[in-house]
Formats: structure tokens, sequence, C-alpha cells
């Protein structure tokens, strides 16, 4: 009851008990925030400048040749659990498809050949990409930022660069699909009774995988560059 006297009445215990309840509200709060900032430095790391250096490797998924008729298509699919035990672990970040093939239009004396019209069509998710191609030529889909391989880049933390260099890791895997499609064109002849022979394309294909293997190394954090500025 000593105790809940001075309470009412004794000002210097009012002040100490009022300090306890503050610290005992403040301190939770105050450890919380800086447990919680503590975090976000961790996982978003210092800024500063980070050099990015990285590798690419193919991995192949099918490959063949096709002999495909005037104003037709060959479509192929497939599904990467056929290569699963080389991809695992990897970061896939696109797919290409190799494309070759020879004109095998057959022109007799007096007549001319003319290259025919071919192209490439690579699916995967809801990523798509078409092109016409000469041979040797390659179609592609990608889905990082290759730009950043290579270069030093400033005012930025590794988890940045790691989001913008790795669009979506989720992609990659599952079901691939690739479509060559030929349009023939045939040569003339000076004797308008004469006419060439081309009715369609072999072509052959190499379709591969491409994953990134990659670091992020920091170069110089931007706070001793700020020391640095003012001494």
């Amino acid at each position: 009851m000593a105790f809940m006297d001075d309470l009412k009445t004794d000002q210097r215990t009012q002040i100490l008990v009022a300090g306890m309840i503050f610290f005992a509200i403040a301190f939770p709060v105050y450890f919380g925030y800086a447990a919680g900032n503590v975090e976000d430095y961790e996982i978003t790391g210092p800024i500063g400048t980070y050099e990015v250096n990285g590798s690419y490797e193919y991995h192949l998924l099918q490959e063949g040749t096709e002999i495909i008729a005037d104003g037709q298509s060959a479509d192929l699919a497939i599904n990467t659990d056929s290569i699963g035990s080389e991809i695992d672990g990897k970061t896939i970040v696109g797919v290409r498809a190799t494309i070759t093939f020879e004109d095998n239009e057959q022109a007799g004396p007096g007549c001319s050949t003319a290259a025919d019209d071919v192209s490439g069509h690579l699916m995967h998710s809801d990523k798509h990409n078409t092109q016409d191609v000469s041979s040797g030529d390659v179609v592609e889909i990608l889905w990082h930022n290759s730009s950043l391989v290579g270069l030093e880049v400033e005012s930025t933390t590794q988890m940045e660069l790691t989001e913008m260099l790795v669009i979506d890791e989720s992609l990659g895997m599952g079901e691939h699909y690739l479509q060559i499609s030929v349009n023939v064109n045939k040569g003339s002849c000076i004797d308008p009774l004469r006419d060439t022979s081309d009715d369609n394309e072999e072509v052959t294909y190499k379709w591969e995988l491409i994953s990134l293997d990659y670091e992020i190394e920091m170069v110089e954090e931007e706070d001793s560059e700020d020391e640095d500025s003012e001494e």
C-alpha cells in the first residue's frame, strides 16, 4: 500500500513509473524497426557499383532434317523433361533454333533459280517470335536483360540487378514449339514453254535452350565513395 500511496502523492515515484512504462513500450517498437531494417539490408544488399559477369550454355532439345512442301510447315514440339538432368539447377534465359537449308530447285540451260521463302516460329508459354530466315540464321526468344552481362552498374543493389537480369525464373521449363514454314519461288526460263522444278525445301534445324551462369560482384560501396569525396 505504501507504494500505491507514494504513486499517488510522490512526484519522483510517478516519474519513475512513467519512465518504466515508456521504455517497456518503446524498446520492442525500436528493436522491431531495427530488425526490419537489418532484414531489408540483408535481402537487398548495400547500394554501390556492381559488375555483372556471366557465361552462356546451350542445351540441345532436338535436331533434325525436314522435307517441307511448298506452302506447308513442319510443326515440332518437345518438353524439357527430355533433358531434365542436363538443365537441373540451371537458370534458363532463352531458347533458339538455328535453321539451315539449300534450295533444291532444278533449272536446265537457259533457266534461273529463285530463293525460297523460309520462316521460323518459336513459342514457349506466352513468348513468341516469328521471323524470315536465310540459311544459317538463328530465331530466338530471350526473357532476360542480356545487355547487363559484362557491365558495371552504379547506384544499385545486388537484388535489383538480379531482378533486372533474370526477368522470370519460372520460364524455360515445360513445352516448347517450333514451326518452320516454306513458300517456294520458282525461277524463270528464256523459253516460256519450259519451267523449273521446285516443289519443296530440305530444312535442317538445331533447337536449343539457353542458360546463363552469372555472378554479381560489388566493385565499390556507395557510402565509401561519399566519404572519399568529403575528404
